[in-house]
Formats: C-alpha cells, sequence, structure tokens
C-alpha cells in the first residue's frame, strides 16, 4: 500500500517539473524586466490661459430708458353736422380732404333762401304782435280792456320771439365755421349735395395743434415709475417718427394715465403731450406708429455689464491675480444690452474689479485667463 502511494507521488512529481520549471523562468523575466526598464520622462503641460475681454466695475447712478411704441393721436377732434337741411350751394377752399383751415373759417353753406323768408315773416309778425302788446297794456292802463286780454297779447308777442329767435338761428346755422384750428378729415358733402335735417355728418375736423401720443406700460414697467421719485406725470418722453428715409425727433411730456387698469396685464395706458415748440408737429397726423422711449426707475450705485458677463442669472466672474473669481450677484433691471447688478451678500464687487465679460464654457473658479 504504501509502496502504491510512494509510485504515485514520484509521478505526479516527474509531471510537475516541466511546469514549476517553465513558471519559475516566467518569474525570473518579469523581475528581470522590472529590474531594467527605464523610467518614462515627466512631461509639464502648460496650463491653458483662455483669452477673454474685461469690464471695470464702476458704481454708479444710472437711469436706463424703456423703448416702447405707440400711436399718435388728437387731445381733440370734432364732427361736423348740418344743423339745418338744404342744398349745399358753397364750399370753403379748404374744405376737403386734409385741408388746414383757422378757426372761424367758412366750410360750407347750405341754400338760405327759405331761412331768409322764414326770418323776415317772422319779424313782422313780431312787429304787429309787439305794437298789439303795447296797446294792450295801454287800453288796460285805461281801463278798457281786462288783464287777461293784455296778459293773451304779451304771451302772443312772446312765442312769436321765440319763433324768430328759432328762425334767425336756423339762418345762422346755414353756414358752418371751423370751431377751430385743424385739419379736415372725412368729407362726404360737396357743392350742390343734399343735406337732410337729421343732423347730418358732413365731415371731421381734427386739431394737429394738441396732439398726443398713447402707449402702454406693463405693470412691472408703471410699478418701476411709480417708485421711482420721479412722479410719473410730467415725466419727458422722446419720439420719433419714421417716414421713408427721414426720422423726425419730438419732445412730449406726460400728461395723464389712462382710466383703468388692463384686466388682461395690469398695465395701463399713458398720454404724453407734444411740446408745442416742435418745428416738425405739422407734419405728422394722427394715427402715426412711432417710437418712444421713457426714463425708467433710477438705480443709485449699480454696476452695468454686458449681459454676457451674467452667468445662470446668478453670478459674475472677477479677475484677481489672472484668475476667475465667482461673486454671487442679484439683478435690478436692465438697459438696452446691458445688464444692472449689484453683489450679492457674502460676495464683494469693488470699484476697479475687472469682470469677465465673455462667455466661456470652461468658466470655473481658479482658471486663467488672459485679458484682451
Amino acid at each position: 500500500m504504501n509502496s502504491e502511494k510512494k509510485n504515485f507521488l514520484n509521478q505526479v512529481l516527474k509531471r510537475s517539473i516541466p511546469t514549476l520549471i517553465l513558471v519559475g523562468f516566467t518569474v525570473l523575466f518579469i523581475f528581470y524586466l522590472m529590474a531594467t526598464k527605464t523610467e518614462p520622462e515627466i512631461i509639464d503641460a502648460p496650463e491653458k490661459v483662455w483669452p477673454i475681454e474685461a469690464a471695470i466695475a464702476e458704481y454708479k447712478n444710472i437711469t436706463p430708458h424703456l423703448k416702447l411704441f405707440g400711436e399718435i393721436t388728437s387731445a381733440r377732434r370734432s364732427d361736423l353736422r348740418a344743423s339745418v337741411g338744404g342744398q349745399v350751394t358753397k364750399v370753403g377752399e379748404n374744405f376737403k380732404e386734409g385741408g388746414v383751415v383757422i378757426q372761424g373759417e367758412l366750410l360750407l353753406m347750405i341754400d338760405d333762401f327759405e331761412y331768409r323768408n322764414a326770418v323776415t315773416e317772422g319779424q313782422a309778425k313780431f312787429d304787429i304782435l309787439k305794437n298789439d302788446a303795447e296797446r294792450a297794456e295801454k287800453l288796460f292802463l285805461r281801463g278798457s280792456v281786462s288783464e287777461q286780454f293784455k296778459d293773451n297779447a304779451l304771451l302772443e308777442k312772446i312765442q312769436q320771439e321765440i319763433i324768430l329767435a328759432e328762425a334767425k338761428k336756423d339762418l345762422r346755422d346755414t353756414k358752418l365755421f371751423a370751431p377751430y384750428d385743424g385739419v379736415i378729415n372725412g368729407v362726404v358733402a360737396s357743392l350742390g349735395k343734399q343735406v337732410s335735417t337729421f343732423n347730418d355728418k358732413v365731415g371731421e375736423i381734427i386739431d394737429i395743434t394738441n396732439l398726443e401720443v398713447r402707449f402702454s406700460l406693463s405693470k412691472a414697467q408703471y410699478g418701476r415709475l411709480l417708485e421711482d421719485s420721479q412722479p410719473v406725470i410730467g415725466r419727458p418722453v422722446s419720439i420719433n417718427w419714421t417716414a421713408g428715409n427721414r426720422t423726425f425727433n419730438f419732445d412730449a411730456n406726460i400728461a395723464r394715465i389712462g382710466a383703468e387698469i388692463k384686466s388682461n396685464t395690469g398695465g395701463v395706458d399713458v398720454y404724453a403731450i407734444l411740446l408745442p415748440d416742435n418745428t416738425s408737429t405739422a407734419l405728422i397726423r394722427p394715427g402715426a406708429f412711432v417710437g418712444i422711449k421713457v426714463p425708467d426707475k433710477t438705480y443709485n450705485q449699480i454696476i452695468s455689464v454686458p449681459d454676457t458677463a451674467i452667468y445662470e442669472e446668478g453670478y459674475v466672474f472677477v479677475i484677481k491675480n489672472e484668475r476667475l473669481e465667482k461673486r454671487f450677484i442679484s439683478i435690478l433691471g436692465y438697459d438696452n444690452i446691458n445688464t444692472l447688478i449689484v453683489a450679492k451678500h457674502p460676495s464683494v464687487i469693488e470699484n476697479g474689479d475687472m469682470i469677465a465679460v465673455t462667455q466661456l464654457r470652461e468658466a470655473g473658479e481658479g482658471v486663467t485667463v488672459e485679458i484682451l
């Protein structure tokens, strides 16, 4: 039994010797390679430097401007109506579309033949009844007639006086005059046309010496103006109107606020009166679409930076020793393409700090930059 085990072990040992020799040589070869390998050369790669543009931080008071659009309107416009009926026998020289008229200028005349006859007849009747009333008064004083007779004569005279006054008014109304200086619009009457006695509209007059611009402010915009120390009423407005290749500029002042706040937006309509010393006012007409600039709320001691300086609407990078450092900020408003900011505690931005204004995807704390 022992001899069998011994033979078995001898056979296993004989079979394992080649494997053990191979493993031994492999280990020796590995140690040889490790002992003779050369150390790799360590190369120091230079740090990436990003070229950027920067702006100097400066705290100051800034009044941005709201850029809006509006429409020119007239503070006064009136329908021109015929108060009496008849045929148009005369038309004023300027009673036409776009005609400029002055107060008291004749616009049109209606045939006054019947109305002159009515005045003549009414005057004659009035004279007769006036004499009758005077005689009745004398007879009453003598006791020849009753008081009722005298009163009836006086009443007839007064009634005829009223009829005569109405006839004279109708005669005057055969002539239509301009109620104020303005421009004529929507003319529907012409020479020979018959107008009815139902107060026919024959045209419209627009006062172009009292022009306004109407525009809308949003809830936020209106709220900022209310917060400002300068009142909304009287605030200056700059207007520009482009006609063809020319641009005309006008000055105006806010005169009043609309009667209602818009339920859908919370905003309001605002009306600004064009100043009378504008030399180009005579060229513009109601209905013109214009651009408007209104001074916004004044922000005190803030920094103005380009929009590209803002990251995630919450922070900027200042440059210290050619490296970026993050500063958290609060956005207070906007001025054209610039954003108005202040540092948010505990971040601090000092006067003279360089703020990076070039957007970098690689921007972060400690990134090396070079100011262009």
